[in-house]
C-alpha cells in the first residue's frame, strides 16, 4: 500500500461503494484515496510525515457530477450582465447603469430574465430598452437561451428589419400591428449572436476558470458540457498544460449559435473527422458525444409540440430539422463512433427524436449506444415507454421545476401536463435518470436539484 501523506479523520464520510456506506476517516496519497474506515484504523496508517485533518464532525460527500451544464456559458455570466431573479424594472435600471459605463455603440449583453415571474408576465418590448439604452445595441437572453431581448439598435446591428421573414426554427415576435414586439426566439437569435463581437483567447481562458470556480465551490468535480465549440477545447487543453484547469469535462461537440443546416452539416462534419478524444490530460478531459437542438423551451413558447400551446392558438413551437435532416446529422455522428445528445423539450421534438433513434438503431444496432435526450421534458404518453425499449437515456433537471411549474399548466394544458416531468414513471419502468442542473439556466449548485423545497 502507498504511504498515507493526508489522513482525515472523525468526519461523517459518504463513501461510492455499492451501499453507499459511511466511514469517519479516509487516507490519500497523491490523487488516490487508499483507506477508508474508521478514525483508529486510518491512525494506524499514518507516518511521521502524514499529515492529519480532523474534520470534527463535518460531512465529506464524493465529488458529485452534473450530466447536463453549459461550461462557457456559466463563466462568461460572470462576465456579462447578470439580471437572474430580477424583475423588469430593476433589469432596466441595470442597463441604464452599464449604458453610463459602456462607450457609445459598445454592446451590452446579459441574461438571465424570466418573463413569467414578473407582475406582468408579457413578454417585454425593445422601447423599454431604447429608453434606457438608446445609443448601445443591448442583447440579453432569456434564463433559458432560447430567447433574446434586444433594443432597436440592436436589431440595425444585426441587420434585423419589419420585413425580415422568421428563419426556419425561430421567431421574431411581433406586436399586434405586425411590427418588431423587441423579443426573438431560437434560429431568430443567430444574426445577434454573429453580430456581437467574439471573446478573444484570453477571455475565453478566464471564462473557464471562472466557470470552474463556481463548480468546485458546490461540489461539483466532473460535468458534462452540453455543447462543446473547437476553440474551447484548444482553450482548455492549454489551461490543463499549466495544471491551471481541473474539473473534469465531459465535451460533447456542437456547432454554436443557431447555424442553418448547411452550416450544421458542414461544421459537424468536421468534429467527426477529428473523431474522439478520450481520458486527455490525466482522464480530465473527454470530447466523445455529439450534441445537437432540436427545439427551444417552454418559457419561450418555442418547444415544439404534437399540438397547439393551449395559451397561444395556431403556434405549436419550433421545431429545428427534418427528420431526413436530424437522421443524416446523427448517422453520421453514430456511424464516427460518437454518442448522440438531443435537446428535446416538446413532445413534438422528442417523438422526432425516439423515431430517428429507433431508425438508427436498426440500422447501427448497439447495445451499448447510451443515445440521450436532453430534458425529455414534455412526453406524449405513448412515446414515454419507447426510452425503456429503445434504451434511451432521458437526461432531467429537476430544479426547472422551481420555474417552470409556473407556466406548465397554461402552456399545455390538464391533460398534457400529465406526460411532462415523468421522471418516476420513467424511472419506474427502468430508465435510468441522469440529473443536471443545465448552468446558467439555473445556478449550478446540484443541491438545489435534490430539494424537497423547490422554493428554495
Amino acid at each position: 500500500m502507498r504511504e498515507a501523506e493526508f489522513a482525515y479523520i472523525n468526519g461523517n464520510i459518504y463513501t461510492a461503494d455499492q451501499k453507499f456506506s459511511r466511514v469517519s476517516a479516509f487516507a490519500v496519497s497523491g490523487d488516490r484515496f487508499i483507506a477508508a474506515g474508521t478514525s483508529e484504523e486510518i491512525r494506524k496508517l499514518c507516518t511521521e510525515n502524514t499529515k492529519i485533518v480532523d474534520l470534527e464532525g463535518r460531512t465529506v460527500l464524493p465529488g458529485l457530477i452534473d450530466s447536463h451544464l453549459h461550461v462557457h456559458n456559466t463563466g462568461a455570466m460572470r462576465m456579462e450582465l447578470n439580471i437572474v431573479g430580477k424583475q423588469r424594472a430593476e433589469i432596466l435600471d441595470l442597463v441604464a447603469e452599464a449604458a453610463k459605463r459602456t462607450q457609445q455603440g459598445e454592446w451590452i449583453v446579459g441574461r438571465g430574465w424570466i418573463n413569467d415571474t414578473w407582475e406582468d408576465t408579457s413578454f417585454p418590448s425593445k422601447e423599454e430598452l431604447d429608453a434606457v439604452a438608446p445609443d448601445n445595441p443591448v442583447y440579453l437572453k432569456r434564463a433559458c437561451g432560447h430567447a433574446g431581448w434586444v433594443n432597436s439598435r440592436a436589431f440595425k446591428e444585426a441587420g434585423i428589419t419589419g420585413s425580415t421573414p422568421d428563419p426556419v426554427g425561430g421567431e421574431y415576435l411581433r406586436k399586434p400591428d405586425g411590427t418588431l414586439l423587441g423579443v426573438v426566439t431560437d434560429q431568430a437569435q443567430e444574426p445577434f449572436n454573429r453580430a456581437i463581437p467574439p471573446y478573444n483567447r484570453e477571455q475565453l481562458g478566464r471564462i473557464a476558470l471562472l466557470a470552474q470556480e463556481s463548480f468546485f465551490s458546490c461540489g461539483l468535480t466532473t460535468v458534462h458540457d452540453a455543447g462543446t465549440a473547437e476553440e474551447w477545447i484548444q482553450v482548455w487543453e492549454e489551461l490543463y498544460r499549466k495544471k491551471e484547469l481541473k474539473v473534469r469535462i465531459y465535451a460533447s461537440m456542437r456547432v454554436v449559435g443557431r447555424p442553418s443546416y448547411e452550416e450544421l452539416y458542414t461544421g459537424s462534419m468536421e468534429f467527426f473527422r477529428k473523431g474522439l478524444r478520450i481520458g486527455m490530460y490525466d482522464n480530465r478531459l473527454t470530447a466523445r458525444a455529439y450534441k445537437i437542438s432540436c427545439d427551444g423551451s417552454l418559457g419561450a413558447r418555442s418547444a415544439w409540440m404534437l399540438e397547439d400551446y393551449s395559451d397561444r392558438s395556431g403556434h405549436k413551437g419550433n421545431g429545428k430539422w427534418t427528420d431526413e435532416q436530424l437522421y443524416q446529422i446523427l448517422y453520421e455522428a453514430r456511424r464516427a463512433g460518437f454518442q448522440t445528445m438531443c435537446h428535446a423539450i416538446g413532445d413534438g421534438a422528442n417523438r422526432q427524436c425516439l423515431d430517428i433513434y429507433e431508425r438508427l438503431l436498426g440500422e447501427i444496432p448497439d447495445p451499448d449506444a447510451r443515445l440521450r435526450i436532453e430534458h425529455a421534458q414534455i412526453l406524449d404518453q405513448e412515446d414515454i415507454p419507447r426510452f425503456k425499449r429503445l434504451g434511451v437515456i432521458p437526461t432531467h433537471q429537476t430544479v426547472f421545476l422551481r420555474t417552470d411549474k409556473k407556466v406548465a399548466d397554461d402552456r399545455l394544458g390538464p391533460e398534457r401536463v400529465r406526460g411532462a416531468y415523468a421522471w418516476r414513471t420513467l424511472i419506474d419502468q427502468g430508465n435510468v435518470l441522469p440529473n443536471g442542473t443545465d448552468s446558467p439556466v439555473e445556478s449550478c449548485n446540484p443541491f438545489l436539484s435534490m430539494c424537497r423545497n423547490q422554493e428554495g
